[in-house]
């Protein structure tokens, strides 16, 4: 995405988004998610649409008793959070997710958790 217009970034991740949907490719659009919600949040517009569609994720992960997506939507939610400086809500996040690392071992970004 180096060089490349914001909104250009925007309308391809966007586009991407449908079509994880469709194929309910779910881990993966939690990652898109992620980097979509930092481009709003970068141009100034609309952020919280890319917030409600990770809450919707996470509520479908824990109607499902999902773990995997559960654990994961919260270290996207977490990264987000980080990259913003948003120190308060990585805290209340970290809390409310409880120990992630148990499900995530392998991923770097869950030892996030451990030192926030």
């Amino acid at each position: 995405f180096i060089g490349r217009p914001l909104d250009s970034v925007q309308n391809e991740l966007e586009a991407y988004i449908n079509v994880l949907t469709q194929l309910k490719q779910d881990m993966t659009m939690a990652l898109v998610m992620t980097v979509l919600t930092t481009v709003k949040k970068l141009r100034g517009i609309d952020a919280e649409a890319g917030d409600k569609i990770l809450e919707s994720t996470l509520a479908s992960a824990a109607s499902t008793e999902n773990q995997n997506l559960s654990a994961e939507v919260n270290v996207m939610k977490l990264e987000v959070f980080v990259l913003f400086q948003q120190w308060g809500e990585a805290l209340d996040l970290v809390q409310k997710a409880g120990n992630v690392r148990i499900i995530l071992a392998c991923l770097f970004n869950a030892v996030r958790f451990t030192f926030l």
